[in-house]
């Protein structure tokens, strides 16, 4: 039976296909570095430039569409790079082309060059995929740490990206990964990409993008009513009299009625999910203009931020701001002399003075402009290193080890009054990782320029809920500081049940964290990271308390009537 499913035919197109193989996603700790490895060209695939969130799928999907003849109707991309023509295409600056490569299992492989931003790289378009499980694999070798493979799509207009699967790599051998991803029936502009955060080159073997179980064919986006929201109760209220309830937010959201309105019936707080971070606000074009005038006080642009702090203002609500000194999502030329990545890193004191002139920056126009609107922000995010230690990034590198308690003294000087200052870092609740935050944090708390532990939350429902409740409790007793958990999505597992068993976790969750709090532990605000699972930047975890549509799920529930039953 072969039917189609678009917006306006709800027809369906089920075709079997054998499971994919099993191979959970990896997670990058650390890579292995070294010298660049020669290759010699063979041809050089040069196709037009893909414009982040809108691709155009049109001709690969016309490709897919027709391997699907081929594959009992199932779409399929497989890659060993033997021939000389590419299925992918070139992501942002990158430049794709096939070459020799000992290294390679048959010789051949896809060899990514010209980098400029992390998010660059090489694309491979998954329109048929939608409302699919995939399973997508791959070898890399790179010098760079690790090699990732994500997802972006777009769901209302909104995009989404998330990471399938990493490797580490080295420039010497290539390491195989795989992962699998469930794509929104909702979603459309799908295209699978490899990417790294570091900017060095990247050879690819073996790739390839399969469906996992039964094939549906989804014409179009699936359009979905959105549920009434309007009779929902209120977390905000529920918690008031507790801590403060937010949300992570981005302009597109807020400008959709329905998002809009519940997250002003929801929450007391917002933070603005990537529009605070330092590659949002750092303005390279004016910065390199000027030198004489730059190189101390890097340029900064804040028009955006009036949409979602001038949402929060109108709405009676504080932001959390997120983030200041960061490894990621900060770009790489704020750390060159010249702001030039081929030229020599800037040397401490240059970096010394960028940092206070950005930190000083945005407190201020916050200050001037929003007044009183923002509660805390987040100092220094991530700065523990997964393999113990502090993280070795380009702040730690051009300032040395004392970067932390620097950035801590210089928000502390410019932070308005009743603004708090935060550390925020993922997995804090591991027993290691938290004796490395705690230990670099002690001085900083010693000098009075702390008031608060960010516990940001990205958990299962595997994890131990007791675990994480005695390291909360510990950053307070230790430092003397308050807790926010700053970016709570609880992934669900593969079951049937899923549902009610990640809303049984939520409940066991908010009433532990309820207890804590009146026990006297002094926790602040919980903030919910994303408003939907499709939107959540771990959609394939569907770690939130909203579906799709936003209709409540069964973890809404739980958070409502934990409170009740205190």
């Amino acid at each position: 039976m072969r039917k189609l499913i678009s917006s306006s035919v709800a027809l369906l197109l089920v075709l079997a296909l054998s499971s994919c193989s099993g191979g959970g996603a990896q997670k990058p700790d650390a890579g292995l570095a070294g010298n660049e490895a020669a290759s010699t060209e063979i041809t050089t695939a040069a196709p037009a430039d893909t414009q982040s969130g809108t691709p155009d799928t049109t001709a690969v999907t016309e490709e897919l569409s027709n391997d699907m003849e081929e594959n009992n109707g199932v779409p399929s991309i497989t890659e060993d790079f033997s021939g000389n023509e590419l299925i992918a295409v070139k992501r942002g600056s990158a430049i794709l082309s096939v070459v020799q490569d000992d290294a390679a299992k048959d010789g051949r492989a896809l060899f990514i060059e010209g980098r400029k931003e992390s998010w660059n790289g090489a694309d491979y378009k998954a329109e048929l995929f939608r409302g699919n499980e995939i399973e997508v694999k791959g070898s890399f070798r790179s010098a760079n740490k690790a090699v990732r493979v994500s997802i972006q799509f777009n769901v209302r207009g909104n995009t989404t990206y998330n990471m399938v699967f990493a490797v580490n790599t080295n420039d010497s051998s290539y390491t195989a990964g795989s992962g699998k991803y469930t794509i929104p029936a909702s979603a459309e502009h799908i295209v699978v990409y490899i990417e790294s955060d570091e900017l060095k080159d990247i050879y690819c073997d073996d790739f390839s993008v399969n469906v996992c179980g039964d094939y549906t064919y989804y014409e179009e986006a699936a359009e979905a009513l959105f549920a009434n929201t309007s009779e929902y109760p209120s977390l905000r209220d529920t918690y008031a009299d507790l801590f403060r309830i937010g949300m992570a937010v981005s302009p597109t959201i807020l400008s959709k009625p329905q998002y809009a309105e519940l997250v002003k019936a929801q929450c007391s707080s917002i933070t603005a999910e990537n529009d605070m971070k330092p590659e949002a606000i750092l303005d390279y074009g004016t910065s390199v203009s000027d030198l004489d005038k730059y190189r101390e006080a890097p340029a900064m642009k804040f028009a955006h931020l009036n949409v979602e702090l001038g949402f929060a203002q109108e709405n009676g609500m504080t932001v959390r701001g997120h983030t200041l000194v960061w490894h990621s999502q900060t770009p790489e030329w704020l750390f060159y002399k010249d702001y030039d990545k081929n030229g020599e890193l800037a040397d401490r004191e240059l970096m010394l003075k960028r940092m206070e002139n950005y930190i000083k920056g945005m407190m201020e126009w916050t200050t001037e402009n929003y007044p009183g609107l923002i509660s805390a922000w987040d100092v220094v995010n991530e700065a523990a290193d997964d393999n113990g230690g502090m993280r070795k990034s380009l702040w730690y590198q051009t300032i040395g080890e004392d970067y932390i308690e620097k950035a801590f003294e210089y928000a502390r000087k410019y932070a308005p009054e009743g603004a708090k200052l935060f550390y925020n870092d993922y997995n804090s609740y591991q027993k290691r990782k938290q004796e490395d935050i705690l230990a670099f944090l002690k001085p900083v708390a010693a000098a009075g320029n702390i008031d608060g532990v960010g516990m940001q939350s990205h958990i299962g429902t595997y994890m131990s809920i007791n675990e994480y409740m005695v390291a909360l409790k510990k950053y307070v007793d230790e430092l003397g500081v308050e807790i926010h958990i700053t970016e709570l999505d609880i992934g669900a597992d593969k079951s049937d049940d899923w549902e009610e068993k990640q809303g049984k976790y939520f409940s066991r969750f908010m009433k532990k964290i309820i207890a804590l709090k009146n026990d006297g532990v002094p926790i602040t605000s919980l903030t919910l990271w994303g408003i939907s699972d499709s939107l959540s930047w771990k959609a394939g975890d569907r770690p939130l308390v909203f579906r799709d549509d936003l209709s409540r799920k069964p973890a809404f529930d739980a958070m409502i009537n934990a409170r009740a039953e205190d």
